[in-house]
């Protein structure tokens, strides 16, 4: 037998993580959402069904047929008794005829145990748990009938409490049963696990056990949504006996979750459920589950939870009507206050709408005047800038101009001197060259330095802003003296605010078709359109 003491440990470290009663509203939400759409799963119910009924009208093998009629026991065990009852019986009937295996007895007799149990008709239920003899029957079938025969024995346990004598007689027979699902259950499966974790609480019951040991069984397996359930609920039902009432609704609502999703209708999480909701005052919600509780208990046809059911449903209805005639009250009660202050905003309304229109005028002239004197300063803020922008490159030409000037006009008065002497000592042909070479080209060139020098000075960026217009093989470089190419220095004087292709073309001694050539062949290397790229050449900032 497989031991149960790993359990602890990994449920203790489980129970150190954070606990669910920070998820409660979240779970709920979502268990309400699960309601609201329950159709879309019992459609997918249904076409499972349809798909076996087909098979089974196609067939007229005795074997098949059987196992079919199991496989159809097995979609309605848990979604709708009379269903299958009627497969139950079918499977019996089966399995009396001459021939049939011993397993398909031993199936009809799990799928009437099952059914008996589930409906309470225990005397019945227990006929049939005498009447088993595992000999011969594969082994999962057999923990299966004795797992549900454990189940028979609680419920009859959970019936005569407070009978010790019956009730110690039962626990007895559970734990027999109990026994024999150990003895052919596979060690890794649910029911072997199941099996082992009750077995455990019943010799050695502790309510912290109780919790850790049935957190870790499920946080360990990966069981279906029926399973997990089953689980979810017995460990509600533990958080509830140790008074942790956040963690059992969170556990039961998940467990309500999961038996819409598995279309499980024999279960009693939404009833538990609403119980909860009406304790906390949430007659919403306790309305909702107790209604679907309802719901479920008249789709399965268990007389059983009909009879549970009937013991809380009137009392939390009656809290649903107390608390709609409050809602009603409350609702009156606004209302009044409503319709008085509509009544006294009439009145202020009335006295305060001729100032209104007063205030409402001089608010519209002073927002108007606000807007004219925004609008006359923006303007002067961008004329300063302008005008500080004209004056620092005025004074920056003045200096270079006069630097420059004064150079020119002592080379000239040199050249003019020497010219004079030539004249006067009668060498005509010197002094024409002296003349000539007075330094007209040179002067220009100089000229064309010391603009782009005070240019730069002005702009340091623009080497950076100017090239981010090309792709990097068209971008532009100084020259070593530091000068700028001829076609960017006509964008420089354009930045200036030299627009007049005329002016530009005397100020560099050019003709004008040159400066549009020029113009033209670098908008055609620009990464922006042509259109754009004067704008964007008259936009680069000015640090």
């Amino acid at each position: 037998m497989k031991s149960y003491v790993f359990f602890i440990p990994v449920a203790l470290l489980v129970l150190s993580c954070a606990k669910p009663n920070e998820k409660i509203e979240p779970v709920l939400r979502e268990l309400d959402e699960t309601i609201d759409n329950r159709q879309r799963f019992e459609n997918e119910k249904q076409d499972r069904i349809a798909r076996l009924k087909k098979d089974l009208q196609e067939t007229d093998n005795i074997h098949k047929r059987t196992e079919l009629y199991y496989s159809l026991f097995d979609q309605y065990k848990n979604y709708q008794y009379d269903s299958a009852f009627v497969y139950a019986k079918l499977l019996e009937k089966n399995a009396l005829q001459e021939g049939s295996k011993i397993e398909y007895r031993a199936k009809s007799q799990v799928a009437l145990l099952h059914c008996f149990k589930s409906v309470g008709f225990f005397n019945e239920a227990v006929d049939v748990i005498r009447a088993f003899d595992p000999k011969d029957v594969p082994a999962p079938i057999c923990a299966e009938f004795y797992f549900l025969g454990a189940e028979t024995w609680q419920n009859l346990s959970s019936f005569v409490s407070g009978t010790e004598a019956l009730a110690s007689k039962y626990d007895a027979e559970k734990l027999e049963c109990y026994d024999k699902v150990l003895e052919y259950a596979a060690p890794d499966s649910y029911l072997y696990g199941y099996a082992n974790l009750d077995k455990m609480l019943i010799e050695n019951y502790s309510d912290s056990l109780a919790i850790s040991a049935r957190d870790a069984f499920i946080v360990m397996n990966d069981w279906d949504d029926h399973q997990k359930a089953v689980q979810y609920s017995i460990l509600s039902e533990a958080y509830n006996k140790v008074q942790k009432y956040d963690e059992a609704v969170y556990y039961r609502a998940l467990s309500a979750i999961l038996d819409i999703r598995s279309c499980t209708h024999e279960t009693t999480s939404a009833k538990v459920l609403a119980g909860h909701m009406y304790a906390r005052g949430n007659i919403d919600r306790a309305y909702k589950y107790i209604q679907q509780a309802q719901y479920d208990a008249e789709f399965y046809n268990s007389r059983l939870r009909k009879a549970e059911i009937s013991t809380i449903l009137p009392i939390i209805e009656n809290g649903r009507y107390n608390w709609l005639n409050n809602q009603r009250l409350l609702l009156f009660i606004i209302l009044s206050v409503i319709a008085g202050l509509l009544a006294l905003t009439v009145v202020l309304l009335l006295v305060l709408r001729s100032r209104n229109k007063v205030l409402a005028q001089t608010h519209a002239d002073l927002a108007e005047k606000t807007d004219l004197l925004e609008k006359s300063n923006l303007s002067l803020t961008d004329a300063i800038a302008k005008l500080s922008e004209a004056n620092e490159i005025k004074d920056q030409y003045i200096i270079q101009s006069l630097y420059g000037n004064t150079a020119f006009v002592n080379e000239v008065n040199e050249a003019v001197n020497e010219a004079v002497r030539d004249i006067t000592l009668k060498r005509p042909d010197e002094a024409r060259t002296t003349l000539y070479h007075i330094g007209i080209k040179k002067e220009r060139a100089r000229i064309a330095a010391s603009f782009d020098t005070a240019f730069l000075k002005l702009f340091p960026n623009w080497l950076d802003e100017f090239n981010s217009l090309f792709p990097k093989e068209s971008q532009i470089r100084l020259a070593e003296d530091g000068t700028m190419p001829m076609d960017v220095r006509i964008f420089a004087l354009m930045r200036l605010g030299f627009d007049n292709a005329a002016e530009v073309a005397e100020y560099l001694n050019l003709s004008i078709d040159t400066v549009y050539v020029y113009k033209a062949r670098l908008k055609g290397k620009a990464l922006v359109d042509k259109e754009e790229f004067d704008s964007r050449i008259m936009a680069i900032p000015k640090p």
